[in-house]
């Protein structure tokens, strides 16, 4: 299984930082062309919830469509969720809001593992991992760059 874990120390409250990437609208915003993330289920961010996710990164050749559920939602703190259903990769991402004094370090952590056992793991190898890591790294800074704008 790959593990991707990155921080960053941003200068907003952790209620600003939770509350941009609890935002659809506004983080499909930030990742346009990356990531298009929507609600499937009646009621949007509690545990159980539901969300459908559209990844594609033209450098890389990633392109992947999954279900995530909420596993976790605790307000200004953390949010975990885990892939459901037919989705070939496993995945499970953590997203941890922590206060400082310049005002949050919010730390994103991504496991996943491929399909196809030996293939799967060249093939992270090689490539899916390193891309993998800069989507993450461009989602941090673009968050980033608009609560600190």
């Amino acid at each position: 299984m790959g593990k991707i874990t990155l921080s960053l120390e941003i200068g907003a409250s952790p209620e600003k930082v939770f509350n941009l990437l609890d935002d659809l609208d506004k983080l499909n915003e930030i990742t346009k062309g990356v990531v298009k993330n929507t609600v499937i289920s009646q009621t949007p961010n509690v545990v159980g919830s539901i969300g459908h996710t559209i990844l594609y990164n033209k450098s890389g050749g990633i392109q992947a469509e999954f279900d995530m559920e909420i596993t976790e939602y605790e307000k200004n703190k953390k949010v975990s969720m885990h892939t459901i259903g037919k989705s070939k990769m496993k995945a499970n991402i953590k997203y941890v809001f922590e206060p400082t004094a310049m005002g949050t370090k919010l730390i994103k952590t991504t496991e996943y593992e491929l399909p196809y056992s030996i293939i799967g793991k060249i093939i992270d190898k090689i490539s899916v991992h390193k891309e993998m890591e800069k989507m993450d790294e461009k989602l941090l800074n673009d968050a980033k760059k608009v609560l600190e704008a």
